[in-house]
């Protein structure tokens, strides 16, 4: 036939159909970006195209059916997820986004979406499972990373705010909520109020979104308020999202309470601007007003006072009635200092109990001296301290700018030397700076210097001791160890002079560390040499009583020298214990711990304290010499010495009377039941060599 007929041309149509229709279906099953796939129930593929090859990490189909035999075992995972797949096929015969992790080949782990259903033959036997995977281990990282975002809005300590362009709220974080006390719904879709009504001006705030949407960010420190209507500092970041086409979406606020950390900033700027203890300017702050009064006297030609203060027997005060009655008479002085001054001037505190006074626009020396006399007045009317009344003055030493100087630190060093020779004049209650003043005091100047060369190495110092005795029987019972300073070029400088000056200085703690190691170790060669001295007594001061070292340091001493600790014998004055009780007969209690014998000095003359004198771990009271001077002729020291001894007697103390001179002093001594004496009468303090021959003659002079 030379023309095909009808329906062979039907038949040759319909197979090209078919074949461009698999053709197609192939072209979809190969191209295609996600994986397709065909498995059987028991879990061996099929059928796989190449995308799914891609997504599992094999090098193509085949490679995957080959080596892919076990879907549960080898792809899950959670073997589980395979089982759960089959149960869902065989309830439903179809699974939807069905999300596990799997393996890929090289033992990375992705996650996966399916979508699949059952195939089944005529008879209803699932005959193979069909169905699409999607790698969609990037968007479960995007979840997870809002996830985490979401958690740190919800939990960060930091309050955070979402607004959008036009500045409404769009969501707000708990931990703004507790910061401000608003509530959620008080703030949501409504206008953003954020700054204390007054605290900043409009230009301010505009600047903030004008730089959030240019730069992109704006940080610094804003006052903001809570629902209370409170205002707290805080630190503010605003920062703007913008589309990746760059339109403006929203901005994120993140606001810090830095309230505390303010109060903290001004605490410390305070703390290093101001006395603690008076409120009152300190030495740098007072400087700085002293500096800037300078440059306003020099544009207006001015006078500038400064008045540097010094208290008279203040350490007396802290010595008796302890450093807590101390602070409270500083205290009481700031305010009368602030008090008797103008508001211009300054007042401030250097340290200790010295004070400075600045005044400036003074109009000539007569007005200086006038402030002066005003403050000396103020200060001449007793203050109530501890329930007593005490009477503290000044020494107070006056310099004026540009007269007598022409920078701060000059001022300041001429208003003190000034003080410094009122203190050494108390006739003179104030004292003008007058040239030649430094030169007159070179002498103390290049004592100090001295003093402190000497208490650096030691050996300058030397000991003398004078011996104690007893007349009934007549034996040395001991000797005080008394510290004497032989200067290379002055000669033998007096106690009475260098150890006010150690104690000034605050030398006394070196000074009294060589006292105590020195006379230790001399007893610790007289006893091994077979000179059997009963003790040695060292004087201990108030500041060294004071001294958290003390107790250490006696027991190393002590320890160092192998001397039996009961042949030391350490003296107190009453005011060193006096103030805080408890500390002094903690401080006592530790010391007789060690086994030395204590003993209170000049004992009668300072603050009663006759009250706490039961609970004092003491050995001995020294009756002061006071009461022996005039024992001979007055009527009642021979009295005040009797009750002396008998309040030694029922406490189980020994007494020892100082400052014996004559025998009659020792007779009526003895008739008050005070054998034990110590003075000129049986000898001077004497050098080591001189001691030694007294004690081994025995001559004590009675």
């Amino acid at each position: 036939m030379l023309f095909p007929n009808g329906a062979a041309l039907a038949s040759e149509e319909a197979r090209s159909m078919s074949q461009e229709t698999e053709e197609q279906y192939r072209s979809i099953f190969e191209n295609a970006v996600e994986g397709i796939y065909q498995t059987t129930v028991d879990g061996r593929y099929l059928r796989v195209n190449p995308a799914l090859a891609r997504i599992y990490g094999y090098d193509s189909p085949a490679d995957l059916t080959d080596n892919l035999t076990d879907i549960a075992g080898q792809l899950y995972v959670d073997p589980g997820k395979r089982e759960a797949f089959a149960r869902a096929m065989a309830e439903r015969d179809v699974v939807q986004n069905f999300e596990a992790r799997v393996f890929r080949r090289d033992g990375s782990i992705i996650w996966i979406t399916e979508n699949a259903r059952c195939v089944r033959d005529a008879g209803g036997r699932i005959r193979y499972y069909e169905g699409t995977v999607q790698d969609i281990t990037e968007r479960k990282r995007h979840e997870e990373k809002i996830r985490l975002l979401a958690t740190v809005f919800e939990s960060v300590a930091d309050g955070i705010l979402i607004v959008d362009p036009d500045l409404t709220v769009q969501a707000v974080n708990p931990a703004y909520e507790v910061m401000t006390n608003f509530r959620r719904d008080e703030l949501l879709n409504r206008p953003l109020v954020l700054f204390a009504p007054g605290s900043h001006e409009r230009i301010f705030i505009e600047d903030i979104w004008r730089t959030a949407r240019s730069d992109g960010r704006w940080q610094g420190e804003v006052t903001s308020f809570r629902h209370s209507g409170d205002a707290f500092a805080a630190s503010l970041s605003v920062n703007a999202v913008r589309s990746p086409g760059g339109t403006l979406e929203h901005y994120v606020l993140t606001l810090a309470d830095i309230s505390q950390r303010k109060y903290q900033e001004h605490q410390i700027r305070y703390q290093a601007s101001f006395d603690r203890l008076t409120d009152l300017p300190n030495r740098w702050l007072v400087c700085e007003r002293l500096e800037e009064a300078i440059l306003r006297a020099q544009r207006t030609r001015t006078k500038v006072a400064v008045a540097f203060l010094d208290l008279n027997r203040f350490k007396q005060v802290n010595d008796t009635l302890g450093h807590h009655a101390g602070d409270d008479l500083l205290k009481l002085v700031a305010k009368r200092l602030r008090n008797c001054t103008r508001v211009a001037d300054t007042v401030g505190r250097l340290g200790g109990d010295e004070f400075l006074i600045v005044a400036p626009d003074a109009a000539d020396r007569a007005s200086g001296a006038r402030l002066v006399e005003k403050v000396l007045y103020s200060m001449g009317e007793p203050f109530a301290v501890h329930n007593q009344e005490l009477f503290c003055g000044a020494s107070i030493g006056l310099a004026f700018y540009p007269d007598d100087g022409e920078t701060a630190d000059q001022l300041l060093r001429n208003a003190d030397l000034a003080m410094y020779h009122a203190k050494r004049n108390p006739e003179q209650k104030y004292v003008f700076y007058e040239t030649g003043m430094r030169e007159r005091s070179g002498f103390t100047l290049g004592l100090e210097s001295d003093l402190r060369r000497a208490a650096s190495n030691g050996e300058e110092f030397e000991l003398h001791f004078q011996p104690k005795v007893d007349t009934n029987p007549r034996r040395v019972i001991g000797a005080e160890a008394l510290i004497r300073w032989r200067h290379p070029a002055r000669g033998l400088v007096s106690p009475a002079e260098f150890i006010p000056l150690a104690e000034e200085t605050g030398l006394i703690w070196e000074i009294g560390a060589w006292t105590l190691r020195e006379a230790c170790g001399r007893l610790s060669g007289w006893l091994a040499s077979g000179l059997d001295l009963a003790s040695v007594s060292v004087n201990l001061s108030p500041r060294q009583f004071q001294d958290a070292r003390l107790v250490s340091f006696v027991r190393n001493v002590v320890e160092s020298t192998n001397i039996p600790p009961g042949r030391l014998e350490l003296e107190l004055t009453e005011g060193a214990m006096i103030g805080d009780i408890e500390k002094a007969v903690t401080i006592l209690n530790e010391l007789k711990d060690i086994g030395v014998r204590l003993s209170i000095d000049d004992f009668g003359t300072g603050y009663s304290s006759l009250a706490y004198l039961k609970r004092f771990p003491i050995d001995t009271l020294k009756i002061d010499r006071s009461f022996v001077r005039d024992i001979v002729k007055s009527a009642t020291d021979p009295a005040i010495v009797g009750t002396i001894v008998n309040l030694a007697d029922s406490l189980g103390f020994d007494t020892i009377a100082e400052g014996v001179e004559t025998e009659e002093q020792a007779e009526m001594l003895r008739q008050q039941r005070c054998t034990r004496i110590q003075g000129f009468l049986i000898s001077r303090p004497l050098d080591v060599v001189a001691f030694e021959r007294f004690v081994a003659e025995s001559n004590v002079g009675v």
